[in-house]
């Protein structure tokens, strides 16, 4: 197939089963492989339908600037798909963030601003969504697409992602687990699995220092992406059962050694796979890890590492939400 643009080839990301991660008494991890995805991440799939549904509504002209507060991704595919359809984008980012994420920006063409963090990610993301939202006030072209309450997010893994991922399993999904960024992957997903098995277990992944859906509180930490110190509208906060907590050490401790041979972010899947025991099968998504190298993050001496904690019960809140019957309608943008 030739297609027209990078966009028209978003999406169909291959499933990986890990082989030399988990036990012979764990469960299988299947991994759906965002990095492989148009844009490296998942989040290129809900800036698409955002920008898609935005257009569709008439809410985007052709001299509409984007403009979006956000921890890394989600600007990722934001700059992405506006360079492809000719959009300005405006990227407004805590200054914590990796320089790799800035320069894939600003790769893409997008300006990118950043507001300083200073030791609380989440007021730092208010303060990113409070800039955004005086730009537009300041500015009529300004079309700040809000993916932590904007319903296009979860819509495209709801749609499109969900049944992507039932049509190449093929076969029972016992687990999956999701970090909380935005709330549209774990919800979206979510749903499309529970809808077609209600006994599948749920499990939100939080960092260990913004666990705030757990009654954590909210500090700073390096696993991007996730635990922006917020609890999004968009999230569907009853499609999950349980909360892995996971501290930036566990982190390190499963990623750094892996890295040379997978860059996968499984630290939570290796855990739950555990929890669940065979014959059964969790996934998981990951995206490429050189978006989060930093000089900082790399110990040559693993010795250094805090022992990863198997006990997952002791990492796990029972949440005990009832589950909710979906009514799916098919359609999708992409």
């Amino acid at each position: 197939m030739i297609y027209k643009n990078v966009l028209e080839a978003i999406g169909y990301t291959p499933i990986i089963e890990l082989q030399k991660m988990v036990g012979e008494d764990s469960a299988r991890v299947l991994v759906k492989y965002e990095g492989l995805n148009v844009g490296g991440s998942i989040k290129t799939r809900t800036a698409l339908n955002m920008i898609l549904a935005a257009e569709e509504a008439g809410i985007l002209k052709p001299d509409s600037i984007i403009v979006e507060p956000t921890s890394g991704n989600q600007g990722i595919g934001l700059a992405l798909v506006g360079a492809v359809k000719g959009y300005e984008t405006v990227i407004i980012m805590p200054d914590s963030v990796s320089e790799e994420r800035r320069l894939l920006v600003e790769h893409y063409g997008a300006k990118v601003v950043l507001i300083h963090d200073a030791g609380n990610i989440g007021d730092c993301i208010d303060e990113c969504v409070k800039t955004a939202l005086r730009m537009k006030e300041e500015n009529p072209r300004v079309y700040v697409p809000q993916q932590f309450e904007n319903q296009a997010n979860p819509m495209v893994h709801r749609h499109h992602t969900g049944l992507e991922i039932l049509e190449q399993v093929a076969g029972p999904i016992d687990g999956f687990c999701s970090g909380i960024g935005t709330g549209g992957t774990i919800t979206g997903i979510g749903e499309t699995l529970k809808a077609l098995n209600p006994q599948i277990t749920i499990w939100a992944v939080e960092p260990e220092n913004a666990a705030i859906l757990a009654g954590g509180t909210v500090g700073n930490h390096i696993q991007m992406g996730i635990g922006d110190g917020v609890i999004p509208t968009v999230l569907n906060q009853c499609i999950y059962e349980d909360i892995a907590i996971i501290s930036d050490e566990e982190a390190l401790h499963t990623a750094m050694p892996r890295q040379r041979a997978a860059p996968l972010r499984v630290c939570p899947a290796w855990l739950i796979a555990i929890y669940l025991q065979a014959s059964k099968s969790l996934l998981y998504l990951s995206y490429f890890s050189n978006r989060f190298f930093n000089p900082r993050f790399c110990i040559s001496d693993f010795r250094l590492y805090i022992p990863i904690r198997e006990e997952i019960v002791k990492n796990i809140i029972r949440k005990g939400c009832k589950r909710v019957d979906l009514n799916l309608n098919i359609h999708h943008f992409i």
